[in-house]
C-alpha cells in the first residue's frame, strides 16, 4: 500500500514538471529592426507634363484683396525673384497675431490639464461647493418668505391692459400706411430712373456716332491731328473703351427689360453712367484731335468749326445725362433714407406701445399669478441651487481625480486646430507677395494701388526669352506640398531615365481642374534645355523636391505609430520591445524626421512575427 502511494506521488510530480516546463516555453516573438539614422529626409510629388516654348507669362494674385504696393511698370525688365506687387495684409497681420494668441492659449490649457490641478484649484472648487451649499440654504428659506406674500389688485391692472392694446392697434395701422406710402414714392422714383436709364443710352448711341462721323469725316483726314498726333491715338484708344462701356451698358439695359427690379435699374444706372464718363472722355480726346486739327484745300474753317462744335454739343448732351443719371439715383437714395426714417419712426411708435402692452401683461399676469406663481419660481431656485451644489461637487471630484485621456485628446486637437489656423493665416499673408517666377519685360498691368484684385483674373504680364516650360497637373491631395521655386528633377521618356535635367516650379494655378471626377491643380516647371536635344510636345516626367531637411535624425515610415493622438515607436531592450513617445518633423517619401526623443544608433521595431 506504501509503495503504490510512492508512486502515485511520482507520478503526480511528473505530470507537474511536464505541465510546467510546456507552460514555460511561450512562442518566440520575432522582431525586425532598423537603425536610427542621420541623414537626408526628402519629399517629393512626381506628375508627368509637356514640354512646350516659353514666351508670354500671365500672373495671378493667389488670393483676392486690395493692391497696397505696385514696384514696376509696363516696359520694365525684371529679374526672377523681383516683387512685383503687394496686397494690403493689414487685417491678415491682425488675424495672425490673433492666431498666435489662440495657440498660446490652447497651449497654456493643454499644459494646464496636463500637470492636474493645484491646491490652490482644489481650494477654489472646494470653496464653490460652500458658496453652492449657502445658495440652497438661501434658496429654501426664499421659499418660506414666497409663500407668506399676499393677492394684489388686478383692477386697475387689467385697465392698463386694454389701454395698451388700444394704442398698440393705432401704431401698427399707422405703419401699415407708411409702408404703402413709402412703396408708392419709391415706386415713381425707380419710374423716373429707367426712363433716364433709356434716354441716356439714346444720348450716348448720338454722341458715339457724333464721335465716330467726326473722326471718319473725309475731308479732314489728311490734316487730322497733325499738330499733335498723340491726341489721335488718344482718341482711337478712348474710342474703343467707350464703345465697350456702352455695348455693356446696352446689353445690361436689354436683359433686365422683363425684369425690372429695384436692384437692376440700380446697377442699370451705374452702367449707363459709366458708359457716359467713358464717351465723355473720348469725346474729350476728340476735340484735343480737333484742336490740334488745321483747315486744308479739302477741310475748310467752317467745317472744322461744325465739327467742334458738333463735339462739343455731344459732350454737353453727355454731361447732362450724367447729371441726370447721378440726379436719379440721388433722388432714389434720398427717398430710401426717408422712408426708413419713416418706417423707424412708425416702428418706433410700435415698439413703444408694444412695450407698454408687455410691460402691462406682465404686470397683470404677475397679480393674477401671485402666491403659486412665486412658489413656483422659488421651488425651480431650489431646484437650480441643488443642481448648482451638485456641479460644484463633481468639478471638485474631478479636479482631485485628475484629467481623463478624453480631456487630454481634446485639448490635444484645440492646440492642433490653433497651429493649423496658424499656418493658414501665415500661408495667406506669404501668398499675398506677387514675384517675378523669371527674367522678362513687364507687358501688361491691370490694376492700381487701392483696387481690389481678383484671384481668378490675371494682374500683370510679361514676355520671357527663356527656352521652355512644363506644365503638369497635381492632385488635391499633394498640391498642398508643392511651392514656388521648388526644386524639380526631370526626365524625358524620349531620352530615357538615364538623362536627367532640372529646373523649378515657377508657377501654381490657383484654380482647380477636374479630370474624371478628380481635383487637379495645374503647376508650370520652367526649364532651360537644350533646344538641340529637347523639342516641345515632348513628356517629360518630374520628381518636384518638395521639402528636404539634411543631417535630420530619421527612422523607416513603418517604424512609427500613433496612441491616442501621441506619436511612439518601440526600441529593443533585450528581447523586450519598449514604447517610447517622439516629436516628429519632415514626413518624407520613405523615411520620418525625428525631433525628439530618439538617439542616432538606436534600433527601431519595424515588424513585429509572433
Amino acid at each position: 500500500m506504501k509503495k503504490r502511494y510512492i508512486i502515485a506521488i511520482i507520478l503526480i510530480l511528473i505530470v507537474v514538471v511536464v505541465a510546467i516546463f510546456g507552460f514555460s516555453r511561450k512562442s518566440e516573438i520575432k522582431y525586425t529592426t532598423a537603425k536610427v539614422e542621420r541623414g537626408e529626409v526628402l519629399q517629393t510629388v512626381s506628375a508627368t507634363g509637356t514640354i512646350e516654348a516659353a514666351t508670354k507669362l500671365d500672373l495671378r494674385f493667389v488670393n483676392s484683396g486690395k493692391i497696397s504696393e505696385i514696384n514696376v511698370k509696363i516696359g520694365d525688365s525684371v529679374k526672377r525673384g523681383t516683387v512685383l506687387a503687394n496686397l494690403d495684409v493689414v487685417q491678415l497681420t491682425a488675424q495672425l497675431s490673433r492666431s498666435k494668441a489662440s495657440l498660446n492659449a490652447a497651449n497654456a490649457n493643454l499644459n494646464k490639464i496636463l500637470n492636474g490641478a493645484t491646491l490652490e484649484d482644489i481650494r477654489v472648487s472646494e470653496t464653490a461647493v460652500e458658496n453652492a451649499q449657502i445658495a440652497l440654504d438661501n434658496a429654501n428659506s426664499n421659499l418660506v418668505d414666497v409663500k407668506n406674500n399676499t393677492a394684489k389688485d388686478i383692477s386697475n391692472a387689467e385697465a392698463s391692459v386694454n389701454s395698451a392694446q388700444v394704442t398698440l392697434d393705432n401704431a401698427n395701422k399707422s405703419y401699415e400706411n407708411t409702408v404703402a406710402s413709402n412703396e408708392n414714392n419709391l415706386a415713381q422714383d425707380y419710374d423716373v430712373a429707367w426712363d433716364i436709364v433709356n434716354s441716356s443710352l439714346l444720348t450716348a448711341f448720338d454722341a458715339l456716332n457724333t464721335n465716330k462721323t467726326t473722326l471718319a469725316y473725309e475731308d479732314a483726314q489728311d490734316t487730322l491731328s497733325v499738330l499733335n498726333t498723340q491726341y489721335l491715338n488718344n482718341s482711337s484708344q478712348s474710342k474703343t473703351v467707350a464703345q465697350n462701356s456702352y455695348n455693356s451698358a446696352d446689353d445690361f439695359v436689354n436683359s433686365i427689360k422683363n425684369n425690372l427690379t429695384y436692384e437692376n435699374i440700380d446697377s442699370a444706372l451705374v452702367e449707363v453712367k459709366r458708359a457716359l464718363n467713358s464717351i465723355r472722355d473720348t469725346l474729350s480726346d476728340t476735340g484735343n484731335v480737333l484742336q490740334s486739327t488745321i483747315t486744308s484745300s479739302l477741310l475748310s474753317q467752317t467745317e472744322l468749326d461744325l465739327l467742334k462744335s458738333n463735339i462739343s454739343t455731344a459732350r454737353s448732351n453727355v454731361n447732362s445725362a450724367i447729371t441726370n443719371v447721378t440726379s436719379a439715383q440721388q433722388n432714389i437714395s434720398t427717398q430710401i433714407v426717408t422712408n426708413q426714417t419713416n418706417l423707424d419712426s412708425a416702428q418706433s411708435t410700435i415698439n413703444s406701445a408694444q412695450s407698454s402692452l408687455d410691460l402691462a401683461n406682465k404686470s397683470l399676469q404677475a397679480i393674477i399669478s401671485s402666491s403659486e406663481s412665486k412658489i413656483n419660481t422659488a421651488n425651480n431656485a431650489i431646484k437650480s441651487a441643488e443642481g448648482a451644489l451638485k456641479q460644484a461637487q463633481d468639478q471638485l471630484a474631478l479636479k482631485k481625480a485628475g484629467p481623463s485621456k478624453s480631456e487630454v485628446a481634446l485639448y490635444r486637437s484645440q492646440v492642433q486646430e490653433a497651429e493649423a489656423a496658424l499656418k493658414s493665416t501665415q500661408a495667406q499673408i506669404d501668398d499675398s507677395t506677387l514675384y517675378a517666377p523669371r527674367d522678362g519685360i513687364i507687358t501688361e498691368i491691370n490694376g492700381e494701388v487701392g483696387e481690389i484684385v481678383s484671384s481668378v483674373n490675371n494682374f500683370m504680364s510679361l514676355i520671357t526669352t527663356e527656352n521652355f516650360e512644363i506644365k503638369a497637373n497635381i492632385s488635391e491631395v499633394d498640391i498642398s506640398k508643392v511651392k514656388i521655386d521648388d526644386e524639380v528633377e526631370i526626365t524625358f521618356d524620349a531620352l530615357g531615365p538615364e538623362e536627367k535635367f532640372t529646373g523649378k516650379v515657377i508657377e501654381i494655378e490657383p484654380a482647380q481642374t477636374e479630370i474624371s471626377g478628380v481635383i487637379y491643380y495645374k503647376v508650370t516647371t520652367m526649364f532651360s534645355g537644350d533646344a538641340k536635344i529637347i523639342k516641345p510636345g515632348m513628356t517629360s516626367n518630374l520628381d518636384i523636391m518638395t521639402a528636404r531637411k539634411e543631417n535630420a535624425i530619421m527612422i523607416p515610415f513603418q517604424a512609427l505609430k500613433d496612441r491616442d493622438g501621441q506619436k511612439y515607436v518601440q526600441i529593443l531592450e533585450g528581447k523586450i520591445a519598449r514604447d517610447i513617445f517622439v516629436e516628429v518633423g519632415l514626413k518624407g517619401d520613405i523615411n520620418i524626421e525625428i525631433l525628439n526623443g530618439l538617439r542616432e544608433g538606436q534600433e527601431v521595431v519595424t515588424f513585429v512575427e509572433e
